[in-house]
């Protein structure tokens, strides 16, 4: 009996997602390796919206393979859904394949209610004296106390031979009441940690179990054809941060295709020194040269756009410099005062046109960088402007018919780490619904890693999920 398991796919509301992709592949892969059913082990759903719920069955339904599913706590954070999701994410919620009977436990609170606990024992009672695979979604070692007991207790003198949970996007390997337990890392290109997302595959073969993972090769560049590997490298580079000198010799050393100066640190070098550093740059082969430029900000109690003079130095240095591109975020001000009707945008576009055109005369690109909400923050209409994709598209579009730019000179510039460090507002608008939300306004992205030490630290593995 072979048992693809697919979870923690997180599927965005909204179309044209790599979460969406990788699901149809998982479940066409599935197929071809002959798997006699799936399993569903939770986080189905990025936030268990009516859309992404539409799209996990449009998908499921499209499959000829039976299934066992189960719910996610990421299938709950919608509490106007998750009542109506929840059963649907719970049925059906046991099968027998191959002479193996696969049932399902909602762990999706992190904890076992006494419903669940008298539908599971029920379930597991029909398995009668069949193998048993027990498909879940929280690990039951991070389970309250007293669920653990009853469920050692339930699998007592049972035919339970595996347990199968995701919820940690990583592959390990465990025991629980003496039974094996698989975590499996999961299909979401944005969060599978240390190895790329994957279908897994349990097959069982006289009376032993053996896992086979197989990875999703978009997800991959280890597979891609050499051609397409080297494009992809050929568009990488450094961030200068505020080591400007040094971290330039750095990408001349390195020949690393592209580099980013940030204005405010390169404004303190040495004018000559910094010239000869990007010189040297170039003839190692350096090809983009990008300036992330200082911040315009709107004063609500003053009623004025500031930062002005500093601003203007800044596209002054890009000049000099010769530049491929400059980044910029968005205005700083409140959501709520630079409404597309507002007094204050129009002011920040004001600004914007008399700085701006000297770039775009000289072929620069400007990408325009998403924001992201602070630290304790309020998620209303004082919060920062710029923190959705719909918001910086929308910035993007007034700055083109303002210059009177078409196309991708005035384009996207999609900071990975910001989408990703974004608050509350992460849970809805994750990484798979920016990219498909902003994907063909992109005009360069920001990769950096987001953990415990900050939100611009060194990456230091290929696969996700910060």
């Amino acid at each position: 009996m072979r048992l693809a398991v697919i979870a923690d796919t997180h599927l965005p509301d909204c179309a044209e997602s790599a979460q969406e992709a990788s699901l149809r592949w998982a479940l066409s892969a599935a197929a071809a390796a002959g798997a006699d059913l799936v399993a569903l082990a939770g986080d189905l759903t990025a936030a268990g919206e009516d859309g992404a719920a539409a799209r996990l069955f449009s998908a499921l339904d499209a499959s000829a393979l039976p299934r066992v599913i189960t719910p996610g706590n990421a299938d709950l954070r919608t509490p106007a859904t998750a009542a109506a999701l929840r059963p649907g994410l719970s049925e059906p919620g046991a099968a027998t394949a191959g002479g193996v009977y696969v049932v399902g436990l909602d762990s999706a609170d992190g904890a076992i209610g006494n419903a669940e606990r008298a539908r599971f024992q029920e379930r597991l009672r029909q398995a009668g004296t069949a193998p048993v695979a027990v498909v879940t979604h929280w690990p039951p070692a991070e389970w309250p106390d007293d669920d653990r007991d009853w469920l050692a207790g339930v699998f007592h003198g049972t035919g339970v031979e595996v347990i199968i949970v995701g919820h940690k996007h990583l592959d390990a390997a465990n025991a629980f009441a003496g039974i094996p337990v698989h975590l499996v890392r999961g299909l979401d290109p944005d969060k599978a940690k240390a190895a790329p997302p994957a279908l897994s595959l349990f097959t069982r073969e006289r009376g032993t179990w053996q896992r086979h993972d197989v990875a999703f090769p978009h997800a991959d560049p280890r597979t891609w054809p050499a051609e397409r590997r080297q494009e992809w490298l050929g568009l990488l580079g450094l961030s200068a941060m505020d080591r400007t000198l040094a971290d330039t010799a750095r990408a001349a050393d390195l020949a690393a295709p592209c580099l980013e100066l940030r204005a405010d640190a390169a404004a303190l070098a040495d004018p000559a020194a910094l010239r000869q550093a990007v010189g040297r740059w170039r003839a190692a082969g350096g090809r983009r040269l990008s300036l992330h430029l200082t911040n315009l900000r709107w004063d609500a109690a003053a009623g004025a756009v500031t930062g002005r003079p500093a601003w203007r130095e800044a596209v002054r240095l890009a000049m000099d410099l010769g530049v491929d591109q400059v980044t910029v975020h968005p205005p700083r001000g409140a959501l709520g005062d630079l409404h597309p009707d507002g007094r204050a945008r129009e002011c920040c576009l004001h600004a914007c046109a008399e700085a701006l055109p000297p770039l775009l005369d000289a072929g620069v690109t400007i990408g325009i960088e998403n924001l992201h909400i602070a630290r304790g923050e309020a998620n209303d209409e004082r919060r920062t402007f710029g923190c959705l994709p719909d918001e910086c598209l929308g910035w993007i579009q007034a700055l083109r018919q303002r210059l009177g730019s078409t196309g991708l000179q005035i384009g996207m510039h999609l900071d990975i780490g910001h989408a990703r460090n974004n608050g509350p507002l992460a849970t809805r608008w994750t990484l798979g619904r920016w990219y498909a939300s902003v994907g063909d306004q992109v005009v360069g992205y920001h990769l950096h890693q987001v953990t415990a030490a900050g939100n611009h630290q060194p990456i230091d593995n290929p696969f996700g999920p910060f």
